[in-house]
């Protein structure tokens, strides 16, 4: 009788305990993307802010810039399986995120690339080529928001 009521009570907690942590990843995920997606957000502002300073400097660019492109890096891990749209889960993400996985694919790639030339341009000290890359990296954000963004959370 002992362990019958033991294992009616062990089991649901053991249960509990390996299910909780599963329970809880898509919610870590979205919230690990949320976080990654303001940061990059308020970079992009920095730099924008920067470049147009009545003098930009550069120099104070390339943080920003640096961090974009980490972001850039980064963002290829924020949206695992299980992560997107579902009953308790606020997120902006659109499923065809997941259904659509080659041209989401397709979106980061090109922002990471896009990422990678605005450093570059940063580094390399040419306002009119940073104010360029900046527009070029600002389109690719719009298209991927445009296809995979809801408004709605």
């Amino acid at each position: 009788m002992f362990s019958t009521v033991r294992t009616r009570i062990l089991v649901p907690l053991v249960l509990a305990g390996i299910a909780a942590p599963l329970l809880a990843a898509p919610v870590d995920a979205v919230r690990t993307r949320m976080a990654g997606y303001r940061d990059l957000g308020a970079q992009f502002k920095a730099l924008n802010d920067g470049l147009r300073a009545s003098s930009p400097q550069p120099a104070a660019l390339r943080t920003p810039a640096a961090k974009i492109r980490d972001a850039a890096t980064r963002q290829y891990h924020w949206f695992p399986a299980g992560s997107g749209p579902r009953a308790g889960v606020k997120t902006a993400a659109k499923p065809e995120i997941w259904t659509q996985g080659a041209r989401f694919r397709e979106l980061q790639n090109t922002f990471a690339t896009r990422a990678t030339a605005l450093e570059r341009a940063v580094a390399g000290g040419n306002l009119a080529t940073m104010r360029s890359a900046t527009r070029s990296l600002g389109a690719t954000c719009k298209g991927c928001h445009d296809q995979f963004r809801s408004d709605e959370k």
